[in-house]
């Protein structure tokens, strides 16, 4: 099983939404993210998301599962 690490699963998904998450976050960095990885779990787990926010499609699954696997494996860089 392949480690899911920050820079190759999760980064480039949440660059997209750098831009409307800047006032609160930095989405391209590790540490922002990391500080951040419940707050940002509970977002994209909603029922409904809150994240990413409209007009754009909810996280797909995949991602949802890499974001969770990331937390729960210390968060690879």
């Amino acid at each position: 099983m392949t480690t899911v690490s920050f820079a190759n699963d999760i980064a480039p998904t949440l660059f997209k939404y750098r831009g409307q998450m800047a006032w609160r976050l930095d989405l391209a960095s590790y540490e922002d993210v990391k500080a951040n990885a419940a707050i940002i779990a509970g977002q994209i787990i909603g029922d409904p998301p809150n994240m990413p926010p409209p007009p754009f499609e909810p996280f797909p699954k995949a991602f949802i599962d890499a974001f969770t696997a990331w937390i729960n494996n210390n968060y690879p860089p």
